[in-house]
């Protein structure tokens, strides 16, 4: 997977979670991939990257990026769960999309090790 790819997860019932989940960065050299979702908008949720209908298919409704969930993980799973059925790709998102859900990082509730990560890699910047 690549930045801007996106799946759902099976749940133990072999259906899909609802949450969206979006590949922010290109896998490193390491084969490392960072990952967030998108979930339901409430304004107790982070606020960083607000989503309406029509900024991604999957979006039906005010949606917001769900940095404090995000995850750092290893691409080969990801790959081994697309083999398996474990993952359902879906529509990519745009450019501009990738570029609003990165900007949010520093305004978002993520992990600081996540947040490092990123700037390591250089897909994220204070500049």
């Amino acid at each position: 997977m690549k930045a801007g790819d996106t799946f759902l997860v099976a749940s133990p019932e072999t259906t899909y979670d609802s949450h969206l989940w979006i590949v922010i960065n290109d896998p490193n050299v390491n084969g490392d991939c960072v990952i967030v979702n998108f979930t339901s908008w409430r304004q107790d949720k982070d606020q960083a990257c607000v989503l309406e209908l029509g900024d991604h298919p999957y979006i039906r409704r005010k949606t917001c990026v769900n940095y404090k969930d995000a995850k750092h993980m290893d691409q080969t799973k990801l790959d081994t769960l697309v083999a398996s059925k474990g993952l359902k790709r879906h529509d990519p998102v745009s450019q501009p999309l990738l570029q609003r859900i990165r900007e949010g990082v520093y305004e978002s509730r993520m992990e600081l090790r996540i947040v490092e990560v990123l700037e390591a890699e250089g897909v994220i910047s204070l500049d």
